[in-house]
C-alpha cells in the first residue's frame, strides 16, 4: 500500500548490541553485548554529543531539553553535551552539517527526517534491542509506544530504524463533550452516517456542530476521500493531468458530501471567512461542537478553555463502501535522528532515551501538553480524549492522506474547499476548479 506506515502493536525484536564505537555502562550489570566484549562498569559513559535542535532556546521544548542535559552530564560527568538551538531553519542547513561531520544527534518533525535523510541516519535496530544503561537495564523497545516504533520503522522506508520519537500528535475530530452530553449524544460516530445523525442531533439541541479555518479546512475533504478511495488513488488525482479522475464517481460524492454539510446547517456561519485559528477558537469559546485537527490544538486554544474544557476526541468516520476504517489515521512526532558518522553513535542514543521517556518524557508531555512517548508515561489530562485513536491506529497515513503532494495544486485546492464547506459555492463548480489546477486549463 503505497505510503501507508503498517503499525504492528507489538514489537518481538530479540538482537543484540553490536559495538559502535560507544562505551556504553549500566546502572547495573548489563548482559554481555553481541559484540562478546565485557559489559562497561557503571557511570563509565563519556564523550561529546553535538546536537542541532529545531528549537528556539526560548521555547519550552528547549527548556526540557535543558533539564535533560544538565542531569545526564550529572550522572555522567565525562560527557560533553553542546546544542545548536536552530529553530525550524534546523532543516535549511543540517545536510550540509551532516555532510560535514559536525553533528551527532539532530531533530525535526519526522516526515522532514525520514523520507529524507535516512540514509544519513544510523541504524538504531539493535541499540533499541539491547538493554538500555540509561533505562535501568531495560530495552528501549520494553518502554516505548509500539504503535510510534513502528511508525518511525516504516517511515524510514528502509529495513531498520532510523530514528527516536518523541512529542507524538494524532489527527481527529476534537469535540466539546458538554454538549455531546446536553444533546443526548451518548456514542461516538464511527461511519459517516452516524456523524451525518449527530450532526442533525446538535444543531437540533441548539449547537453549530462543526466549524474549519483556513489552517486545517483540507482535512475534511480529503479525509473523506481517503478512507473511501485509499491513498494511490489521491496521489493520482491530485497530478492527473488528464483532469479524468476529477469525474470519478467517489470524488464526486465526496465534494457532494462536503457540500451537504453546509447544506443542512451543520457547518459554522463563519466557515468561508474563518482565517486561522478562527475555526478553532469557536469550538474553544463553545460556539461549535466540532473541529477536525491534530491533537495540538488543545494545546493552543488552552488559554480561551483553561483546563477544565471537558473534549472529547474519535476518528474520522468511514463512508459506507470505504477502503480504510477507522483505524487508519494520521500519527505525527518529532524525530531524533543519530548521525551515521557520529563520533560516538551509541552515546548519542543513550541521551535520546534518556530525554524522550521517563521524568523527561513527563516534564516535555506536561510543558507543551504534548503526548508522551513512552508506554508507561501518564497523559496530561486533556489529551487523555486521544488515547483510543492513538493506540487504535494500525496503519499511519500522510497528513491529508497525501491531498498537499502536488504544491501547484493545493492552494487553489484548498481556497476552494473552504468556499465549499462555507456555502459559497457547489460540488459541481469545486470540482471543475480542481481539475482545472491539475490540467492547467
Amino acid at each position: 500500500m503505497k505510503k501507508a506506515l503498517s503499525l504492528v502493536m507489538a514489537l518481538v525484536l530479540a538482537l543484540g548490541l553490536v559495538a559502535c564505537g560507544g562505551t556504553g555502562s549500566s546502572s547495573q550489570p548489563a548482559s554481555t553485548p553481541a559484540s562478546g566484549t565485557d559489559a562497561p562498569e557503571a557511570g563509565s559513559l563519556s564523550g561529546t554529543i553535538r546536537y542541532a535542535s529545531m528549537w528556539s532556546e526560548t521555547e519550552a521544548q528547549a527548556d526540557v531539553i535543558k533539564a535533560a542535559i544538565e542531569d545526564f552530564t550529572a550522572l555522567y560527568p565525562d560527557v560533553e553535551i553542546t546544542v545548536d538551538w536552530m529553530g525550524r531553519d534546523v532543516r535549511k542547513t543540517i545536510q550540509a552539517g551532516l555532510d560535514a561531520g559536525q553533528y551527532d544527534l539532530w531533530d525535526s518533525p519526522v516526515d522532514a527526517v525520514l523520507p529524507n535523510y535516512t540514509d544519513y541516519g544510523y541504524d538504531l535496530t539493535e541499540l533499541m534491542a539491547a538493554e538500555n544503561p540509561v533505562l535501568g537495564g531495560k530495552t528501549y523497545n520494553e518502554v516505548a509506544n509500539p504503535t510510534l516504533m513502528e511508525a518511525v520503522k516504516d517511515a524510514g522506508g528502509a529495513d531498520g530504524v532510523y530514528a527516536v520519537p518523541y512529542t507524538p500528535t494524532v489527527i481527529g475530530i476534537f469535540y466539546n463533550k458538554d454538549q455531546f452530553a446536553e444533546a443526548g449524544i451518548t456514542k461516538e460516530p464511527t461511519t459517516w452516517d452516524e456523524f451525518l445523525a449527530t450532526c442533525e442531533t446538535l444543531k437540533g439541541a441548539g449547537f453549530t456542530p462543526m466549524s474549519v479555518d483556513d489552517g486545517y479546512v483540507i482535512l475534511t475533504f480529503a479525509s473523506y476521500l481517503g478512507r473511501l478511495k485509499g491513498l494511490d488513488f489521491i496521489d493520482q488525482l491530485v497530478s492527473d493531468t488528464s483532469g479524468a479522475l476529477w469525474d470519478d464517481p467517489a470524488v464526486v460524492e465526496a465534494a457532494e458530501a462536503m457540500q451537504e454539510l453546509w447544506d443542512k446547517g451543520y457547518m459554522s456561519v463563519n466557515s468561508a471567512s474563518n482565517k486561522y485559528p478562527a475555526g478553532q477558537n469557536e469550538v474553544a469559546m463553545g460556539n461549535a461542537t466540532m473541529y477536525l485537527v491534530g491533537s495540538y490544538m488543545l494545546n493552543e486554544v488552552k488559554e480561551i478553555t483553561g483546563d477544565e474544557f471537558n473534549w472529547g476526541c474519535f476518528a474520522f468516520p468511514a463512508p459506507e463502501g470505504s477502503e480504510y476504517g477507522i483505524e487508519v489515521n494520521t500519527i505525527g512526532m518529532q524525530a531524533l535522528q543519530v548521525a551515521k558518522n557520529a563520533t560516538d553513535p551509541e552515546l548519542a542514543f543513550y541521551f535520546a532515551t534518556f530525554f524522550t521517556t521517563g521524568e523527561y518524557d513527563k516534564m516535555m508531555s506536561e510543558q507543551t501538553n504534548s503526548i508522551p512517548t513512552a508506554s508507561d508515561t501518564e497523559w496530561p489530562a486533556m489529551l487523555e480524549c486521544a488515547k483510543g485513536v492513538l493506540n487504535s491506529t494500525t496503519v499511519n497515513v500522510p497528513y491529508g492522506f497525501g491531498i498537499q503532494s502536488n504544491a501547484d495544486f493545493t492552494p487553489i485546492y484548498k481556497e476552494q474547499i473552504q468556499k465549499l464547506m462555507g456555502g459559497q459555492t457547489d460540488a459541481a463548480s469545486f470540482l471543475a476548479a480542481c481539475k482545472s489546477a491539475v490540467t492547467g486549463k
